[in-house]
């Protein structure tokens, strides 16, 4: 079963030129193949009973694999990935819905996507003047939902323009982003993505500067990789934001 997401377009009216440009934001993971861990998920049955929504905009989906072992496949605008689960998945999803303490990890060994994304973001969000490194290598796209997406927009905008990176700063700056993008879509947006929770999670979320490092390589490298194992057109444009001490990695 194949949930259908908080963007889906069931839930508002025919996309406009706004609208489009807001879902555009993905483009280049969907035309350069970066939308799946580059090896094929687990044959897995997801449950019935849906998907647990997240505060971080990704949907949270528990299942089983083909022994039986407990699964969970999150769905996000720009990544799909399927990992196995070391803690119940219904405590572990239910835990990507709350508004209050600090993230944990599905998996210390195998962490999914959503836990990279989180302890960059959570490094950034308690010492923004970090944003002076990461910013000059880390795409915006290396976020995979829409409000982590925005976030780190909005941190790299308040940076540029050398003005305090707090959570309300960064929250109206997503409501403004969001806005601009297009208007219809900013009170669906509000209605589905608790940016204010979300960040009060980050700042709670433990994170030093070699596990965010750590994620952030992790991040950037597992995009450049896809892209260049699936040699797309234009994926030379990508190895540029790389930078050489990156590259020499590859």
């Amino acid at each position: 079963m194949t949930p259908r997401p908080a963007w889906s377009t069931g839930d508002r009216e025919a996309s406009t030129d706004a609208d489009h440009r807001w879902e555009s934001r993905f483009d280049r993971r969907h035309h350069q193949g970066l939308l799946r861990r580059p090896d094929a998920p687990t044959d897995c049955t997801l449950r019935w009973s849906g998907p647990v929504r997240g505060i971080d905009g990704a949907l949270y989906h528990a299942g089983t694999d083909h022994t039986g072992a407990p699964v969970v496949t999150v769905f996000s605008p720009g990544y799909q990935e399927t990992v196995p689960a070391l803690w119940p998945t219904d405590d572990w999803t239910t835990h990507r819905a709350d508004s209050d303490g600090p993230f944990h990890p599905l998996s210390t060994w195998r962490p999914t996507r959503a836990d990279h994304e989180d302890l960059v973001l959570a490094y950034l969000a308690q010492r923004p003047r970090e944003l002076a490194d990461l910013g000059t290598w880390v795409p915006v796209d290396v976020f995979t939902t829409h409000v982590r997406y925005g976030i780190y927009e909005a941190m790299l905008a308040l940076h540029t323009e050398a003005a305090a990176v707090t959570t309300e700063a960064i929250e109206a700056r997503v409501r403004l982003s969001i806005t601009a993008l297009s208007p219809r879509l900013a009170a669906l947006v509000t209605s589905t993505m608790d940016t204010a929770s979300y960040l009060r999670r980050l700042l709670l979320t433990p994170s030093t500067s070699v596990e965010a490092l750590d994620a952030a390589v992790h991040l950037v490298m597992t995009d450049w990789k896809a892209v260049a194992t699936t040699a797309q057109p234009n994926s030379s444009g990508y190895a540029r934001t790389l930078s050489a001490q990156l590259q020499d990695q590859t």
